[in-house]
């Protein structure tokens, strides 16, 4: 049985399900119940403190018992489904769970002090010995029921030892209630004790079966253990759980199965499952409290199709169903950046989004960035989900060079979140990629053992631009808490900051253990795919030829070549096309702090061959800013 069909742990549920496929009538056990004259307000009180846990608790009360040996058949049948018979009266209560799907637990009832029985939440360390006589330690998520004193059962999993049943109880205190699926679940799972009773509850059992159960059991007790039952029963139920109302379309019905099926057929179906309809467009169904799995549209479909029939569907070679994949653009961008890594040399890497302290520690103290926290982690290792990509990476490298693999390249993709003060995480898709070691990780005679550096770094976020037709962009010095502050760079596209890449600093490098130099970058790809260009549009061959014009220039060190680009660009006028870095030199014809830049201008025109009268103007122009704004001279050598 699915753990979303709780209906079908009961020999109840499985009988209404075959009376639904087969059209029979679901026929179900009459209760006759003799009760005396004392009622049984008289004999016991509930008093329900937690109704999230406890939303009903049902009781009856039945004397003069008679604990003896079960008859046969009864022995038998619960042998039958892999059920020890203890007693009658134990045996009646699981027999009905069995029957019906819904636990009970009998109490001793001259064992329950005060006759009160109180369900509250257990208190931190507080501890209790269960019916299989092991004491339990308890925290304050799980339930309890007590007596006027001291707890007497474990809700919803089991009794306690203190009120059992025994061969001279006299009195029964017959419980019968719901409990909530999750508070039963975290307790049997914690404590490692699955019961009967807690595999029913934690998925779901039906409240409204509550009151049959407690009365077909006390009929049972009547007629197996001679009890007299106190007149009427305790119904304590602070949070009513209703049906529920979900409405659904015949003609959706129809697209989503491919089928034409009738509206009376539809109809028939539902309320061959015990769901009250009302007629209408669209059909309203009141689903019982017996089907917790039915909460959509979709949910009652799956009935429809379920009872009607698959093999009763005709084949057809046209479908409503569109088969067209609907491209996302953005899914597209990142599996095109996993094969484009991939196959400039890169392995991609995937490591757990969940995080330890060390992993998210360096971010919070410099930045100020606070990590999600997990409410119940498997281990301090898995306490935080990441804020950044970047440690798992390292811990790969570090896996890798501790394995005798010295020449790295590694590209992880995946998603980082940043916690924001009473509201949902800010969630983005990042990429980071590290390379150690050298640039080729077989060397021949044609390329030779270079390490990675810098510049074998930039250059890669460079060729994975212009993969994706990026071209505004450009490098900034910055800080950033993994890497060196002599070589963070900000990387900006478009004017918005996308990432960051450097030389992983030596504090970062020794707190992981790497002894060797490692290079970054880390990219958010969210922001990344704004400037993606979505349609490429091509230029037609230039008619005209281009004239190229070479400058070296001196400047001090402290210039950026980014300047100097932006400078001659913004100075070059309508026929500058393209504008090219070729040379940076620092040496002993270069005066101290200062170094040589060279650059190749490229000058086009659409309409027409240029002339050396055009092009010497805006030259001279160019030179004559370059000398103003930023003090440079022409290298004469």
């Amino acid at each position: 049985i699915t753990p979303n069909r709780p209906d079908c742990l009961s020999h109840i549920g499985v009988a209404r399900e075959v009376a639904a496929i087969t059209g029979a009538e679901l026929k179900i056990p009459e209760t006759q119940i003799n009760e005396t004259d004392v009622p049984v307000e008289e004999k016991v009180e509930v008093e329900i403190q937690d109704p999230e846990g406890c939303p009903r608790y049902c009781v009856r009360v039945i004397e003069n018992i008679e604990i003896k040996e079960s008859p046969l058949w009864l022995k038998k049948r619960l042998e039958a489904v892999g059920v020890r018979s203890i007693n009658n009266v134990v045996d009646i209560t699981n027999y009905v769970l069995m029957e019906t799907g819904h636990p009970l637990h009998a109490f001793d009832y001259d064992f329950i002090e005060g006759h009160k029985i109180v369900v509250r939440k257990a208190n931190d360390n507080e501890k209790f010995v269960t019916l299989d006589n092991i004491e339990r330690q308890l925290v304050k998520s799980d339930l309890l029921i007590c007596d006027g004193k001291k707890p007497v059962a474990l809700a919803g999993v089991m009794g306690g030892l203190n009120s059992e049943v025994i061969n001279t109880t006299k009195t029964v205190l017959l419980e019968s209630a719901y409990f909530d699926p999750m508070t039963i679940r975290r307790t049997a799972k914690r404590l490692n004790l699955s019961t009967e009773a807690s595999y029913r509850f934690e998925r779901g059992a039906d409240p409204e079966n509550a009151v049959y159960a407690v009365n077909r059991a006390a009929d049972l007790m009547e007629k197996l253990a001679g009890g007299k039952t106190a007149k009427g029963f305790i119904d304590n139920n602070p949070r009513q759980i209703k049906p529920w109302n979900v409405d659904v379309r015949v003609d959706r019905v129809n697209f989503v199965l491919g089928t034409n099926i009738p509206k009376d057929k539809i109809v028939s179906i539902f309320k061959s499952l015990k769901l009250k309809v009302k007629d209408g467009t669209p059909l309203n169904v009141e689903i019982p409290t017996f089907r917790p799995d039915l909460k959509r549209e979709i949910d009652l479909i799956e009935e429809v199709i379920r009872l009607y029939g698959f093999d009763v569907i005709e084949p057809s070679m046209s479908t409503v169903i569109p088969l067209n994949e609907i491209t996302n653009k953005k899914i597209k961008f990142h599996e095109d950046l996993r094969d484009y890594l991939a196959g400039i040399g890169f392995n991609e890497v995937i490591n757990t989004s969940m995080v330890s302290l060390k992993h998210i520690e360096i971010l919070k103290n410099n930045l100020n960035i606070d990590a999600v926290k997990i409410k119940n982690p498997l281990s301090p290792e898995t306490e935080y989900i990441r804020t950044s990509l970047i440690p798992g990476v390292l811990d790969s490298v570090k896996w890798n060079h501790n394995r005798a693999t010295s020449d790295i390249h590694l590209f992880e993709i995946g998603r980082a979140m940043y916690a924001k003060n009473k509201s949902l995480p800010d969630e983005y898709v990042m990429a980071c990629g590290a390379v150690s070691g050298r640039k080729y990780d077989k060397v021949t005679w044609k390329r030779s053992s270079e390490p990675v550096d810098f510049y074998y770094l930039k250059g890669i976020i460079e060729y994975i631009f212009a993969k994706f037709h990026i071209y505004d962009y450009f490098l900034e010095d910055s800080e950033y808490p993994f890497f060196n502050d002599n070589s963070a760079q900000k990387i900006i596209v478009s004017g918005n900051t996308v990432g960051y890449m450097g030389k992983v600093g030596d504090g970062i490098l020794k707190k992981w253990d790497i002894n060797t130099d490692v290079y970054m970058f880390d990219l958010n790809l969210d922001s990344v795919f704004g400037s993606v260009r979505q349609r490429i549009v091509y230029s037609p061959i230039p008619r005209f030829p281009a004239v190229k014009r070479d400058l070296a220039i001196v400047v001090d060190e402290s210039v950026r070549v980014r300047q100097i680009i932006d400078k001659v660009k913004s100075k070059g006028g309508k026929y500058l096309k393209q504008v090219e870095i070729f040379d940076l030199y620092k040496g002993k014809q270069i005066p101290e702090g200062k170094k040589s830049i060279a650059l190749t201008m490229t000058f086009l025109s659409d309409e027409k061959t240029l002339r050396e009268q055009e092009i010497e103007p805006v030259f001279k122009k160019i030179i004559a800013h370059l000398e103003a704004e930023f003090s440079a001279s022409l290298r004469s050598v």
